[in-house]
Order: structure tokens, then sequence, then C-alpha cells
């Protein structure tokens, strides 16, 4: 069996080392280019390039899919099938019709819902207690190929800490452990013919959005379920944010809670004292319930805990937010 991996994410990293585990080694691996990071903007590889280094996987990490001497490059390796999670390119259709076993891709709901770029994060976004994925055979619309095989996974209500639910990283490795199950499993029906596709139900189709600068904005003129969601799904990156005194804020890690007495004494966005087992927390009332502040970044600043920056940073209390 000889196959070919195309990812370039944390996700697509944990999905190709649970294989690679797995005894079931890519051929090649296809992952994004390098791209500048950090302060300096030093040209970093993809986690995915990383891991066929250290497996001495070949790899490739092409600027245009349509390029003749990439295709070539494909086609002489002859590949039973491709394999593709969270690659973040579209696919051009003279790929897809290359390997004789499809062009397979993981995705990380459960389609026809969330299709996209964002869906684990739409999960956290709007409170869904199941989610799953799916292995699917590739055409030339976005996540929209005949459904080979899915998993379901219910979303526990807490991660194993006081007063948190699920996070983004958390979900998304849950995912992609579950996903490399799902390949494992299913790929040997699959080559023997004994899987047949079923298209996707297009009546129930749901499609995700890019984020954007002001989807980072947390408004806490909303809920605070829905202040907690969006930190939950948006961090650690791109990250959610608030502002005061024009100043920004990045609000990293926290918690909803309910005590009427805050309820009623505070207004809609006002910044207050929590004693939180101890310590001395920033919290905010919502318009309903509160969100209590356990990690933040100010600024030019590292990331710290609510206590040490409301030690140096009185000033907040009493703030309004908008």
């Amino acid at each position: 069996m000889k196959y070919i991996f195309f990812g370039s994410s944390e996700f697509a990293k944990i999905v190709l080392k649970q294989l690679i585990q797995n005894n079931l080694k890519p051929i090649l691996v296809v992952t994004q280019p390098p791209k500048p990071k950090g302060r300096k903007q030093i040209l970093s590889p993809t986690l995915v390039q990383l891991v066929a280094e250290q497996n001495n996987i070949p790899f490739l990490t092409p600027e245009n899919l349509k390029d003749e001497d990439f295709i070539q490059t494909i086609k002489n390796l002859q590949p039973d099938f491709i394999l593709l999670t969270a690659y973040a390119k579209i696919i051009p259709s003279v790929l897809l019709k290359l390997p004789p076993q499809g062009f397979l891709n993981l995705h990380p709901s459960l389609l026809p819902r969330y299709r996209g770029a964002t869906p684990i994060q739409l999960t956290i976004l709007t409170g869904d207690k199941e989610t799953g994925v799916t292995l699917f055979l590739m055409d030339e619309q976005i996540d929209h190929g005949p459904i080979i095989q899915n998993t379901r996974y219910k979303i526990p209500a807490c991660a194993g800490r006081q007063n948190a639910r699920i996070t983004y990283p958390e979900l998304m490795q849950e995912l992609a452990i579950l996903g490399a199950k799902l390949i494992i499993e299913a790929l040997p029906q699959w080559l023997e013919g004994k899987i047949n596709p079923q298209p996707q139900d297009e009546s129930l189709a749901t499609y995700c959005h890019k984020i954007t600068p002001e989807d980072e904005r947390i408004n806490w003129q909303t809920s605070a379920e829905e202040a907690d969601r969006k930190i939950r799904a948006l961090n650690p990156n791109p990250g959610t944010y608030t502002l005061t005194q024009e100043k920004v804020i990045k609000i990293i890690k926290g918690f909803l809670a309910i005590d009427n007495k805050f309820s009623t004494t505070k207004q809609i966005g006002e910044v207050f004292e929590y004693n939180n087992q101890g310590k001395k927390q920033i919290a905010v009332k919502c318009q309903s319930d509160f969100y209590v502040i356990e990690e933040l970044k100010p600024a030019g600043k590292t990331t710290m805990a609510s206590e040490n920056f409301l030690m140096g940073n009185r000033w907040i209390i009493g703030q309004v937010l908008n």
C-alpha cells in the first residue's frame, strides 16, 4: 500500500504521527512552504514537515500545486491513494484524478455540517454537544465528496479542571487521534472495495467562515456563555481580546460564573474583583452571568495570572467594557 500525505497544521501533525506509529508510513509528505514567524520573522517549517524529517520521509513544499514538475513527481510515485487533512490549499482537479483508489480527505466535523476551514472553532462557538470526524472522497467542491465513513465524538461537559470546559487545543487533539483511528480502521475496507461511499445530504450542509479580527474581540454585552465559548474556541490562535482605556488586553483563559449578588449589583461590561478560592481575580459582568479571567496578556507583555495583573493595575476595577 503506497500513499502520499498532504497536511500542514497541528491537527495534521497528530494524524501523521499516529499513522506512522501504526505502520502506515507515507512514501511522501506534501506540506505548506516555510513561513516567517515571531518578531524576527524567521522562516519556519510546518509541524508536518518536522515529523517527516524526524521519520526520514521525503517531503515537498510546493508553492503552486499546478506546477508541471510537481505533478509529474506525484505521477512517477504511482500512489494507490492520497490522504489529505488540514492542508489549507485547494487541490486542482488534475491531482484529484491521479490516484486509482482516490484522493481522500479527513475532516474534523460530521459532514455535511461545518464544511470549510474552521469546523473545530465553530463547534465550540455554537456550543455543540457532539461532533466527530469524517473520511470522504474528494471532488472539486470544498468538503463536498461522498462519505466513506465517519465517527461521532460526544463533547465532555468538563475538561477535567474546576469550572473549565473543553478548549480548542483539547478538542483538536481528541479529534485528530479519533481521525487517525478512523483512517486505520476504514482504509483496509476501502481498498478492498467493501465500502460504498454515500453522497452528502446537501439540504443539511452548513459552512464555516474564516476568523476575522472583529471575531477576536469579546463583546461583553452578550452572555457570559458566549464570551466563554469565544475564548475557548479562538485561543491560542488567533486569540481573543478586549479594549480598555485604548489598551489591548488579550484574554487567554477563564470561566463563566453565576452569582446573583454580582448579577444584580453590577452593570453590563463592568470590571470587578472576584475572590476565586483565595485568588483575587478580574471578572466582567455580562448580559447574563459573569466571566472570571484567570490568565491575560497585556499588549507588549507576557501572559500573566489575573491576580498578578490586578496587583499593579487597580485602575481596571470599575471600568465598563463595551
